[in-house]
């Protein structure tokens, strides 16, 4: 509802830029069917081997916590890459400590070794995959069959096939009535007579070879993601992850050795090369087949896409204005252009978080964004490190205060919010909120149905109705599966939402998460590669000043920064805490419990030490998310930089170099 009423005054929405890098990195592999998704965590367990890379799932998902610990009953293996002994590390068949950011270079090394001693699954190469297609070397593009002189085929089809063939994104598509007109001009792959056909139409391609066409050499996929990889080998990687050459060959085997899968968690996904690090483990998957099936998949694994839900509610209307990353407005706020425009934005209205306190650059975005605004307007329920900047404070209903249907998480089904009170106080639901502004604004008719009626809306669709679902039954029954057999599996059948249907790992056609005009190296996101993040690595530009890796971990005690002021986590968990390993803190004459500042050129922190050896030499660790007036000085978020990967525009949370120094008071 808030699209319906921010469409209808042309507003520009503000888009958080966290948690994107993995979404970018797979996704453009093999399509989207929603931002975060992997095998539904109950197929856990049919796996010979979960992988789980740079996720603390005890804590972080703890819901999901007990799949795994089933699985290890059913007798899967677990291997966790992470650099800190974290409680699901403490819990694993194998831990992995790998030097923080090169999680990328591990996954190449990895099918090195699967493609030294051959272990690639060639068949799924051939037929699911790009490998075979042929890639200009004059443009980067594959060699299409209409460069040989065959015309591009049109060819009719219904939006429901469109919707449910594999082959729905090959070739452009045209049409608004019930069929769509496709043009297909298919990429040219070498069969084993060394002519040139037709992808679709190979009965036995090459994975590997070269072609010239008119004078300009085009060789396969696979070939130059193969000429990649050769610069990792096991002695090399272990130089840039610290781990042994010999642990490297183990993991690569345990990942051809499947069914296995792949979670990729949030840690490798904080730098700035966080696409790159996505983008080597889903070409694993590809090179290994190990996608698809039960026990076998790789992804993020928080959401699964929901089918058959409406998205376009009454008052709904095409935004005149774009929806902007929230790392854009800093530079926005600060030039008042967008993308060479003028693009003055006055005011600003926070609702649903809390970016005084999550958002990088603490003191950039209050300099910036809230100091460059005529106007900031905080909705919340309880009083955060936004709130205290707003002019205007609304007091925002609990969602135990309204009713609400949830439509996300790993179950797969909709969740039926009943509300137990009414709102307290002042306090109004956002959608009443919406309705009092609308109203106000000139707009009286806007958001004129109940809520039930939206969501009724929402859920009443024919897809749906099929499943039994209907809003009064999501009611009554409070929770209702729509995916009809257990567990989901996303690309069964090697369905993939790519312009050819197959796991495309190389790229042909890079883009950015948005644009904003920001240029970026097209030629090094073809392929996955790895090289340094921005900061946080041994000899980068701030290694003179700063000599330790900031990291955090999503704590059991809060959510972001929810509950923050509970008062019984609070007495688990009374105040900000940083971990360190000894050996760092006895460089620097640091005691287990002393207060230390935590500083770098963006700003500071002051916290408790806690000396932990669970935390690798060169790293620290704190919570995330503490207000500000919980510290005895500064906070977390000032310390954290707001430089981006300009392809994945994520928020880069763990690129981050800091020193430590015990504080005195005053």
């Amino acid at each position: 509802m808030f699209n319906v009423f921010f469409n209808k005054i042309n507003a520009t929405q503000i888009k958080i830029a966290r948690d994107q890098a993995n979404t970018r990195g797979v996704n453009r592999v093999v399509g989207s069917l929603g931002d975060w998704v992997l095998n539904d965590p109950s197929d856990f367990k049919n796996a010979k081997t979960l992988f789980v890379w740079g996720a603390n799932i005890t804590d972080a998902q703890m819901h999901d916590w007990h799949f795994i610990a089933e699985a290890q009953e059913s007798g899967t293996k677990l291997v966790v890459i992470d650099p800190v002994l974290t409680q699901l590390a403490a819990k694993a068949d194998k831990w992995v400590p790998i030097q923080p950011a090169t999680d990328a270079a591990l996954a190449l090394s990895m099918m090195y070794v699967m493609v030294s001693e051959e272990l690639e699954n060639r068949p799924f190469l051939k037929e699911h995959t790009c490998a075979p297609f042929l890639v200009r070397e004059d443009t980067g593009k594959f060699l299409r069959m209409s460069d040989l002189g065959v015309e591009p085929t049109v060819i009719e089809v219904s939006r429901e096939q469109v919707s449910a063939a594999s082959s729905s994104n090959k070739g452009a598509a045209v049409g608004q009535g019930s069929t769509i007109t496709k043009i297909v001009d298919q990429p040219a792959v070498l069969e084993f007579d060394g002519k040139p056909v037709g992808a679709d139409d190979a009965k036995d391609p090459r994975l590997s070879g070269t072609y010239n066409f008119n004078g300009v050499t085009c060789r396969t996929a696979y070939d130059l993601l193969v000429a990649d990889i050769m610069d990792y080998s096991p002695e090399a990687a272990s130089k840039i992850c610290d781990i042994p050459a010999d642990t490297i060959i183990e993991l690569a085997h345990m990942a051809v050795d499947g069914p296995c899968i792949h979670r990729l968690g949030w840690g490798s996904n904080s730098y700035t090369n966080g696409v790159h690090a996505a983008h080597a483990n889903i070409t694993m998957a590809a090179l290994t087949g190990q996608i698809g099936y039960p026990g076998a998949g790789t992804g993020i694994g928080d959401f699964k896409p929901c089918w058959g839900i409406n998205a376009l509610v009454k008052g709904m209307t095409a935004a005149k204005y774009p929806m902007i990353s929230a790392l854009f407005l800093p530079e926005i706020m600060r030039t008042g252009k967008y993308k060479g425009q003028d693009y003055p934005i006055k005011s600003l209205y926070v609702y649903s978080g809390n970016p005084v306190c999550n958002q990088v650059n603490t003191n950039e975005y209050l300099r910036d964004i809230v100091g460059n605004l005529d106007f900031l307007v905080v909705a919340d329920y309880t009083f955060t490190d936004t709130v205290k900047y707003a002019d205007i404070v609304l007091p925002a209903a609990h969602w135990f205060e309204q009713q609400d249907v949830i439509a996300i998480s790993a179950t797969q089904c909709f969740i039926y919010s009943e509300k137990a009170i009414d709102p307290l106080y002042e306090s109004k639901s956002d959608l009443d909120i919406l309705r009092l502004f609308a109203e106000k604004m000139g707009h009286p008719d806007l958001l004129s149905l109940s809520d039930d009626q939206y969501m009724a809306q929402v859920i009443n669709t024919p897809a749906l109705e099929k499943l039994g679902i209907t809003w009064e039954n999501v009611k009554k029954n409070e929770d209702m599966y729509w995916y009809p057999s257990k567990p989901w599996i996303p690309w069964e059948n090697a369905e993939f939402k790519t312009p050819s249907g197959r796991m495309e790992f190389y790229v042909e056609n890079p883009t950015v998460q948005f644009d904003m005009g920001q240029e970026f190296d097209v030629e090094r996101e073809h392929l996955p590669r790895y090289f340094n993040p921005t900061e946080a690595y041994q000899g980068s530009p701030a290694w003179d000043k700063y000599k330790l890796i900031l990291l955090s971990e999503r704590p059991r005690f809060r959510v972001h920064s929810m509950w923050s002021d509970n008062q019984y986590l609070r007495e688990l968990d009374p105040e900000p805490t940083i971990k360190m390993n000894p050996v760092d803190a006895g460089e620097r004459n640091i005691a287990d419990g002393d207060y230390v500042e935590v500083y770098n050129d963006r700003g500071h922190c002051v916290a408790k030490a806690i000396l932990n050896d669970a935390v690798r030499p060169g790293c620290t660790v704190y919570p995330k998310s503490w207000q500000q007036n919980q510290f005895k000085a500064g906070s977390w978020s000032e310390l954290l930089t707001s430089v981006y990967d300009p392809v994945g525009v994520n928020e880069s949370y763990f690129d981050n170099l800091v020193e430590i120094r015990v504080w005195n008071e005053g």
